[in-house]
């Protein structure tokens, strides 16, 4: 990684977007301060199509995790999981500390608990507490997401001051956590913000991100009136989203499953840090055992991951939790950008089980967790950034960040993109791209990271095209040859025996040229390429070969 070496320049300063620049998620970020590096967020985003059987990617950790940089710590901003979710699967690589605030940890340690000393890499910090580098140092800010402590992260070095605002908005009611106050921003505008880096999830959205307290109400209206079961599904993360639900099952006298690894560890963080009042979480066994005007289930998969609790039970394949007419699903989440196509499934599976469907067209189900244009316009009006780059958002997101900008008349703005190396002029603000790097999106299975991707192209072309397998017994006198094929998923329906008979002639004809000098690869080779050529030929297809030759 020649290009990155550049992050080693000790007189000057770099930004770089590992993800979460371009898309929804996977927000990690470098910023290298006159040769201390520092990594902020370790987050997962979601796959898309072009991944079939994979749910979750991580940007590639080894841009950070080589021999040319050594960063001197990781900073987490809050435990959503598109900022946590990564590091469990690469944590044993990390030989530099993780700061966080005390609920960061909380929830995130439990992805930990296998893994011996795991605590010794963490260190805990309090809001507003100043860590110190012999070229920077920084502080957690306090501010108001959808879940517990989060925080953005003000940096300050010998050129300038940098403010990270993690994700954000202006809730003056939260569920959990101290209400957005400007008190806390009070220091940022006394030393002046050389460089703002800003979250544009919903820089184009006009209305005012309500606040999440006043989605109680909501709930308390659909649990009190809604007849059937009633599914909630929402992000794992959303610990205020969960309270709220929770809640008002308890106080409607509902009995509540809970379904997904991921959404337990959640409430069981929550009640440990006491946010959330203990209960009793059934058994999904017990599903069918309980009135089903009393039953709330809280599920994740709200955004139609093939492998999630919530697509096996909207395609009827869970083990224990069987749904029917009359019961009802509310979508308490907001579509992320590329996922329209799988909820849309997810959805129409639930249709066509009988299902009511509730999402945040039909009821106050969802708030967001991120600003809208006044809310950014009023943030950024009291600390007055100097130059602003736009990051946590899609291309369109970005460009909407910029027109902000130029309303408030911030002249100095950097469009990037993930991969892109900024060089950060904190004096005057003429911040530019130097270097570019392609960054990988590397896909998760089975908890693992899957650094050799070639099985993914093979995946695709088996969706597309299917398998032949292709069996060949000949002698050594080439004069006695038995051929069978088999296939499974491929499209066409074909005469087995005519599409042997023309492998078969083509391919004795082709070994008299190379029966002097052949070996079972090479007359693998050749079967296989004649193979090819002859489904290619015959149906405009290439499904994924396998040959196998015997000679007796």
């Amino acid at each position: 990684m020649k290009n990155i070496d550049i992050l080693n320049n000790k007189k000057n300063n770099y930004f770089l977007s590992i993800g979460g620049i371009g898309e929804i998620g996977g927000n990690n970020y470098l910023y290298s301060f006159e040769g201390e590096q520092v990594i902020v967020d370790a987050g997962i985003s979601f796959a898309d199509d072009s991944l079939p059987g994979v749910d979750i990617t991580i940007p590639d950790p080894y841009i950070f995790l080589n021999n040319t940089i050594k960063p001197k710590a990781m900073i987490l901003t809050h435990a959503h999981e598109d900022h946590v979710g990564a590091l469990e699967y690469y944590f044993d690589k990390i030989d530099f500390p993780i700061y966080c605030n005390k609920f960061t940890f909380s929830y995130i340690k439990h992805k930990f608990k296998k893994i011996p000393n795991f605590e010794k890499k963490f260190i805990i910090i309090k809001n507003n507490e100043i860590v110190k580098f012999n070229n920077f140092s920084f502080q957690l800010i306090p501010t108001t997401h959808s879940i517990p402590d989060p925080a953005g992260i003000f940096f300050q070095t010998s050129s300038g001051n940098i403010f990270h605002t993690g994700d954000w908005k202006i809730d003056k009611n939260p569920v959990t956590g101290d209400p957005f106050s400007y008190d806390n921003y009070e220091i940022l505008r006394k030393e002046k913000i050389d460089l703002l880096v800003g979250d544009s999830t919903n820089a184009g959205v006009k209305e005012i991100s309500r606040s999440e307290s006043e989605l109680d109400p909501s709930f308390d209206h659909l649990f009190k009136t809604l007849k059937g079961r009633i599914i909630v599904t929402c992000f794992s993360s959303n610990i205020a989203r969960l309270k709220t639900v929770i809640s008002n099952a308890l106080k409607h006298d509902k009995k509540i499953f809970v379904v997904g690894r991921s959404i337990k560890r959640a409430i069981n963080t929550a009640i440990e840090e006491n946010l959330i009042d203990n209960f009793e979480i059934l058994n999904e066994k017990l599903f069918d055992d309980y009135n089903r005007d009393k039953i709330v289930l809280i599920c994740t998969g709200s955004q139609g991951e093939k492998n999630s609790a919530l697509s096996k039970i909207a395609n009827n394949t869970h083990n224990h939790i069987k749904l029917s007419a009359k019961d009802n699903i509310i979508f308490s989440s907001k579509e992320i950008p590329g996922n329209e196509k799988s909820i849309s499934y997810l959805k129409n599976s639930f249709s066509y089980l009988g299902l009511n469907i509730i999402s945040d067209e039909d009821e106050f189900v969802h708030v967001s967790g991120h600003p809208g244009i006044k809310e950014i316009k009023e943030f950024y009006s009291y600390l007055k950034p100097l130059s602003l780059i736009p990051m946590h958002g899609e291309y369109l997101h970005l460009k909407q960040h910029l027109k902000i900008a130029e309303d408030l008349d911030i002249q100095k703005t950097s469009l990037l993109l993930s991969g892109d190396i900024c060089q950060l002029d904190l004096t005057n603000k003429n911040h530019k791209i130097v270097d570019q790097i392609i960054i990988d999106k590397l896909p998760v299975i089975q908890n693992s990271i899957i650094e050799e991707v070639n099985f993914i192209n093979e995946r695709g072309k088996i969706l597309n095209n299917g398998i032949v397998s292709i069996s060949c017994i000949i002698n050594k006198n080439f004069d006695d040859l038995k051929m069978q094929i088999y296939d499974k998923g491929f499209p066409f329906p074909f005469n087995e025996q005519l599409i042997e008979e023309e492998i078969k002639e083509i391919f004795l004809n082709k070994i008299l040229f190379i029966k002097d000098e052949f070996n079972e690869e090479t007359l693998n080779n050749l079967l296989l390429d004649i193979s090819k050529k002859t489904f290619s030929r015959n149906f405009s297809l290439k499904p994924e070969f396998f040959i196998h030759i015997s000679l007796i």
